[in-house]
Formats: C-alpha cells, structure tokens, sequence
C-alpha cells in the first residue's frame, strides 16, 4: 500500500496536493462539472506532464475522473496532452508549485522537491537536446554557459557557423539556399547574456582578425587624408570587404560595408539591441527590416540614390547573419511590425531566468577548448558545396505535418503561421551541427593541415560525409530546436501576433474580423464527440474561445477539417475519420 502511495509523489510531495493546489488557485476549490471536465482535465494534464515524464499511465492514476467523464474519454485528453508539442513548464503550473513552497516552508523535503521540479524544468531542452548532437565546438560551447542556457547557445553560435560557412548551402524543400539565420537572445539584466556575446566572438575569431588587419589599412587611408586633405592626388579611398559589421553604426555605413563584401556572409552581433532602436529613425528601423529579411531568403538588394556620395547597394544575393541581445523590452522596441514577416524569419530564444538563483560563477575555457572552437571554425570556413540531406528533410516534412494538424484541431492560426518559416531555421541550425561534427572527426582522425588539405581537394568529400551525419541522435535534435523556435514564438508574440491578423481582417473587412483568440492550448477537434453537429462544433468553440465566435468561423474551420481529411459528412453530421485522428 505504501508502495502504491509513493508512486503517486514527486519526491516528497504528492500529486493530489498539486492538484487541490491548482484547484484552489484557478477555480476557487471547485471541482469540474460535467459541461468543463474534458476542458479542465486536458487543461491539468498538459501542466502535469511535465513533472510526469510524460507518462499517460501516471496521469490516469493521478487525475481523477470527473463528473460527465469517463475514464476512457479522460484517457483520451491525458493522450492528447501528452502528445501535444514539447513546451516547459505551463506559467501556471510554476505559480502553483511557488505557492506550495511558500505554504511548506516549514518541510524542508518538501522545499528541496519543488526545487528540484523546477531546476529539471529549466533544464529541459537540455535533457531533451542528444549529447551526441553536440559535436566539437557545440560541446566546448554548451560548458560555457551550462546547461540552463544551452538552447540559447545553440541557436546563437548557429548563426555565427551559417555566415562562418558561407560557401554551404542546404537544400530545404527542394531549393538550395545559405545557411541564413537571424537570431534574437533576450534575457533579463544580468543573465549571463554576455557569455554568449563572448562564444559569438570566438567562433568569428578568425574572421575577426582578417578584419583587423583591413580596418588598418582603412586607418592609413584616413590619416593620409586628413594630412592631405586638398591634395589633388589623394588616393581614393579604398573599399574594402569588411565581414563583420557593428551595428553601432549609422545604416548609411551598414550599407557601404555590405555593398563592399564580395560573395561572403557578412555577420553581426550586438550585445544591446537597444543601441539600434535608439540610433536609428523609425524610417530607418524599416528599411534595416528589409534588409534583414531579404538576408534571410538571400534575395537581390538594389539601393539606390541620387548623390553621388550616398551609401548605394548592389548585391545579387545579400547574405548577413545577424544575432542580438537585449532584454524582453528591448526586443518588442526592436520588433514591432507583425504582418512584415521579420518576427517569421528571426529565431527567438531567451536566457534562463536567474533572479531568485543561486549565484553561480562564471565557467572559463580552457585554452585547448577554445582551440578547439577556433579550429573548427576554421575548417567550416573552408567548406563548400550544395548539401542535400534528404531524411532531415524527411523528419522536417514530418514535423511541420504534426504542427499544421495540431494547428488545425486548435483553429489555432497563431501556431499555423509560425511554423512556416521556422521549421526552414531548424534545419538549418542542424546543418550547423552536423558540419561541425565533420569538421570534429576530421580534426580527430588527420589533424587541423591534413584536414584542411582533405576539404580543398575533394568536393564530394562534404556531402559524403554530410549524408552519414543524419543520425537518430541528430534527427531527434531536429524536433527538439524546431519545438523550441515555437515555444518561443508563441511564448513572446501570442497575443500580439493574434492581434496584427484580426487587425489585417478588419482591413479586409471579413466577416470573421471580431474573432476572439485567447490564445488557449485545448483541442477544439479533441474534445469534440465522434459525430457532431456545426452547432455542437459553435458551442465547443465558444467553450473554448470565448463568446464571440462567429457562425462564418465555425464554417471556415469545418470546411478546413474537412479538406484536410479530419472529418467527413455521414447522415448529416461530421463524422471523425479515425485515421487522421492519432
């Protein structure tokens, strides 16, 4: 008996304590009643699961079966829950576990429990993410900054390697393109933001020293002239191919320094994205937009300009990689426009919040790891060639089907448009890992001159050894990055993104403009019976949304169900198909 009860804790402290808890605290004690339970059970068990394991069979024991349910219907919303996309822990799970910390203070197993469900927690990308993924330079990196901060990491060091390797290309949905990335790391005073600013630097070592050395020569050029400022004969001055680019900087002088690169990526990194905001004109803002956009798609830029000393831009294909920092506030100063398609393209991540952490030094490099980074980013530096790497494309093709169908049961439009874009940023970033796990065997098995040697020599050898890099381990962290750029864009731009397509209706004047979107993580198609009625889709919607539903939305959203495959018309009534529906 006690061995039963004890499977019904985390640690110390029980489950059925966490859900009166949770009880008290959102629905003043009440218990579901027959018209919310399938709501609210789908509701506890997509919180519990992360203190679960993710494990249906712990869940069916630990959440009751409320009135009107059954315990098969309470089955199926602990699995939809469960297979739901990987996210951290819900807000209001965290509230809950805070407020039974305050009430336990006085156990100190108790205390030491919540903790430990909150440090897995901050650790969970980390504990999903495979080691193996992280190849040489990846692993000298993720000890940097621990484990708490790995993703951020990753996708910052990812867009520093795709402008590093700028002669790569990945084939993504049957076109070959860069390995463009924009990256936004947002994080509050004093959380470590400044370790990644410091990997950044390491990995764009190299390229930071060649430019060194042109921005002498810029030097000599500038005294010369202001020593011979009317001299006839003054040598005009030179441009030269600066690739990394301080956005410090009026965008004038951003413009002449893209213009003067050649075929290269140009890379920036900025430790405050404020000092743009506040440099630079509202006018200004939007055309960097641009251009950071068409970054992304490495489309043509053309800027033109009718005196002759202003900053002109000609480049078939603009490629800059461009990663920033800041703060939660500074990045909504940054992005402010949601229908220009900046938020799509830029990948989201946010440092782990240390406020009431313990403190924590600072983790030094060894200098043979930072060797290790800078060797690596040498040999990426020498890469080249077109990559096809048809079983990510395969798990990409799999995973956006997995986030459009689970969009689609939401009518969850938010959802649906951010995976559009990210699922191409995921696979990118992947790439990044993947090269640098060659890059890693090389350096192992021949040494830094002998692989240098392999790389310039033989042009199959890249895409030979890119095709064995598509491992589980690497296929796993697909899904992982690419459910972590979404949790992020829904964790930051849910409401805001709701708010820009309603107002993008408006201006069309649909007749869905007044549709409510609260964002809501249930399943309108789930908890909708085998057969149903519009009108029982209209009530279950309205349950779910809120009341201003609209009749023409109700169509729209069974007519997409349909069209889909979800369900299909049976003596006036919709039926589920029970192959589309696991």
């Amino acid at each position: 008996m006690d061995e039963k009860k004890d499977k019904l804790k985390y640690g110390d402290l029980a489950y059925e304590v966490i859900i009166n808890k949770w009880n008290e605290m959102f629905y003043n004690s009440t218990l579901p009643t027959a018209q919310d339970a399938m709501t609210r059970t789908y509701e506890l068990a997509k919180a519990l699961r992360n203190i679960c394991n993710n494990d249906s069979e712990l869940l069916k024991k630990i959440i009751p079966t409320y009135e009107g349910m059954t315990d098969a219907l309470k089955a199926a919303q602990i699995a939809k829950a469960v297979n739901a996309p990987v996210t951290q822990m819900p807000q209001a799970l965290r509230m809950v576990l805070n407020a039974l910390k305050a009430d336990f203070a006085h156990n100190e197993k108790v205390e030491n429990t919540i903790s430990d469900i909150m440090e897995d927690d901050d650790r969970l990308f980390y504990i999903l993410l495979p080691k193996k993924a992280l190849a040489m330079g990846y692993r000298e990196s993720a000890l940097k900054v621990g484990e708490k901060n790995l993703m951020p990491m990753v996708v910052c060091v990812a867009t520093c390697i795709g402008g590093i390797a700028t002669n790569v290309r990945l084939k993504v949905d049957g076109t070959f393109n860069w390995l463009n990335l924009l990256a936004y790391c947002a994080g509050a005073p004093g959380s470590n933001k400044s370790d990644i600013k410091e990997l950044c630097d390491l990995w764009l070592a190299e390229m930071l020293e060649e430019d060194k050395t042109i921005l002498e020569k810029e030097e000599e050029w500038r005294k010369l002239f202001k020593k011979k400022r009317n001299d006839k004969n003054l040598p005009p001055e030179p441009e030269l191919p600066l690739r990394y680019i301080p956005l410090n900087n009026t965008l004038a002088n951003v413009v002449l320094r893209l213009n003067n690169l050649d075929e290269r990526h140009a890379v920036s990194v900025t430790e405050e994205s404020d000092e743009i905001s506040a440099k630079w004109t509202a006018k200004e803002l939007v055309e960097f937009s641009v251009y950071l956009r068409k970054s992304w798609d490495s489309e043509r830029l053309l800027r033109e300009a009718k005196s002759v000393d202003a900053a002109r831009c000609y480049k078939d294909h603009l490629k800059w990689n461009v990663v920033m920092l800041g703060t939660d506030d500074a990045l909504y100063r940054f992005v402010r426009n949601y229908n220009d398609g900046l938020q799509s393209r830029m990948c989201f991540t946010r440092m782990f919040d240390n406020t009431f952490a313990k403190k924590e030094y600072k983790v030094t490099l060894t200098e043979k790891q930072k060797q290790n980074v800078r060797d690596v980013a040498h040999l990426l530096g020498l890469m080249k060639g077109d990559i096809s790497l048809p079983m990510l494309q395969q798990k990409d093709d799999e995973w956006t089907e997995r986030l459009r169908r689970e969009a689609l049961k939401c009518d969850d439009e938010v959802l649906a448009n951010c995976r559009k874009r990210t699922h191409t940023s995921a696979q990118r970033i992947v790439c990044t890992m993947m090269l640098c796990s060659v890059a890693g065997k090389l350096l192992k098995k021949h040494g830094l001159q002998k692989a240098e040697e392999m790389i310039k020599d033989n042009e199959d050898l890249l895409q030979r050894m890119m095709l064995k890099e598509q491992t589980p381990d690497m296929l796993a962290a697909y899904d992982v990055i690419a459910d972590y750029l979404v949790d992020n864009d829904i964790y930051f731009f849910r409401s805001k993104l709701a708010k820009a397509y309603e107002q993008n209706r408006n201006e069309r004047g649909g007749d869905d403009s007044k549709r409510s979107r609260r964002g809501k993580n249930d399943t309108i198609f789930d908890l909708l019976p085998q057969n149903f009625s519009k009108s029982d889709a209209l009530k279950m919607a309205t349950r779910v949304k809120g009341e201003n539903v609209s009749d023409n939305s109700i169509a729209k959203m069974l007519y997409n169900w349909k069209n889909s495959g979800l369900v299909a018309m049976e003596g006036g009534l919709f039926k589920k198909i029970a192959a589309t529906c696991q």
